[in-house]
């Protein structure tokens, strides 16, 4: 009998303690607003402003729109400020030191986004109730959806970076009424890992002032991870730049040869639709690939006309006479080779003996005779060549490798100064 009694009495003096608690929680509640009036902000009474802090922690960046320059973010904003209205003896509420309050019963601040995307927006919506301290400390959570307008620069593309700002204020309020002072709550390592596009890179927080009015300003940097377009788009860019150069190693009388010049250049319209539809349409500033895609699209279309001038060459009649001014500078060509070849050939043949030879008169002797056969090697060259009148096929052939290397030339030149830029910029 006794061990029933005491498990009574235990639960009896645990009901009593639950309802007391209970009771005092109640009582604490109806006495702090009892006479409260929520329309008027705290601090009035005194004639001071209300200092209010606030905290944001960005949970997850959900797209940096650059067609359209918007930012999307989910956000949190954790808001402190103080109301002597609230403020209890905690021993005369049975130890209780805080309290959680909806926010519809209380002065809360109301938060305008500044900036925002497509219209005004005021913090609130999904908030939680507003937890209230024994010394009228009022701690509220309240997150939402951000989407701010973000000026993108997209000069670098795809290796840029990009800074994003949410401005917010305390709405109605001057800075003699609600003095806000705000600061980041993001950690990098714990920062969203969702997103595959960005990378954050750097916070900072300002405040700017304006007829009165106090601004605070939250700044995140983004850089982008630009390895995707790296390999989707501008190493097959790269090698299109060499397949545009092969249509000169192709055989003037070949018909795929203007076919495969017109490939290529469709081949770069492409993937300059591509990145147009990636990117603002902007012209302050445009992005440098861009412009260089540009560029070798019109070194594209320069190829292929000039593919159908060497082919138009090539299929010429052998009745018709090659002009005097191409058979000037095929000749001239083929001398400073025959030069070449002949002049490196007898100093090889006369590099044994010339060891052998210990005295200044053997020595003078040797350069002479090397001298009067290399002049008479490039007499009979270019009696040769004057001889024989060039086909309209080693016309064709002869522009080829011209236009090869001048078109290589261009390439490289114009790809050096893509990546001096970027890197200069960056």
């Amino acid at each position: 009998m006794m061990v029933p009694t005491v498990f009574y009495f235990a639960v009896f003096l645990t009901s009593c303690f639950f309802v007391s608690a209970h009771n005092s929680a109640e009582r604490l509640y109806n006495d702090l607003l009892r006479n409260y009036t929520k329309g008027v902000r705290p601090g009035v009474e005194s004639n001071r402003s209300l200092n209010l802090d606030i905290f944001l922690t960005i949970s997850t960046l959900l797209n940096i729109n650059a067609v359209e320059e918007v930012m999307s973010v989910n956000g949190f904003f954790y808001i402190l400020w103080r109301d002597e209205r609230l403020v209890w003896n905690k021993t005369e509420y049975d130890g209780h030191s805080s309290i959680m309050i909806d926010p519809s019963l209380l002065w809360t601040p109301r938060i305008l986004l500044v900036n925002p995307a497509r219209r005004f927006q005021i913090f609130g919506t999904y908030s939680s109730e507003i937890r209230v301290e024994f010394d009228g400390l009022m701690i509220w959570t309240t997150g939402d959806l951000i989407e701010t307008n973000c000026n993108i620069n997209i000069r670098n593309y795809p290796f840029d970076i990009q800074t994003c700002d949410i401005s917010i204020a305390p709405f109605g309020y001057l800075e003699t009424e609600v003095n806000q002072s705000s600061s980041f709550m993001v950690q990098f390592d714990m920062f969203p890992h969702g997103n595959g596009e960005w990378e954050l890179v750097q916070t900072n927080t300002a405040d700017w002032y304006l007829s009165g009015y106090k601004f605070s300003n939250f700044t995140l940097q983004y850089k982008r991870k630009y390895q995707f377009v790296l390999t989707t788009i501008i190493v097959p860019i790269l090698i299109l730049n060499v397949m545009s150069l092969v249509v000169f190693r192709i055989p003037p009388n070949c018909g795929e040869r203007i076919s495969f010049a017109v490939t290529v250049f469709l081949s770069y319209i492409v993937y300059l639709t591509i990145i147009v539809d990636n990117i603002p349409k902007t012209s302050s500033p445009m992005s440098l690939l861009s412009l260089y895609l540009i560029a070798k699209v019109s070194m594209s279309a320069c190829i292929t006309m000039a593919t159908v001038f060497i082919v138009q060459i090539s299929v010429k009649s052998p009745n018709t006479p090659v002009p005097g001014r191409i058979v000037f500078l095929m000749s001239m060509s083929s001398k400073r080779r025959t030069a070449r070849s002949k002049v490196e050939d007898p100093a090889e043949n006369t590099q044994d003996d010339a060891k052998r030879i210990k005295t200044k008169s053997d020595r003078a002797e040797i350069i002479a005779n090397v001298d009067r056969e290399t002049e008479s090697s490039l007499t009979t060259g270019c009696h040769n060549l004057g001889s024989k009148e060039p086909t309209w096929e080693e016309v064709a052939i002869y522009f080829d490798t011209i236009l090869f290397f001048f078109f290589l030339f261009v390439m490289l030149l114009f790809t050096v100064m893509l990546f001096t830029f970027v890197c200069a910029n960056a």
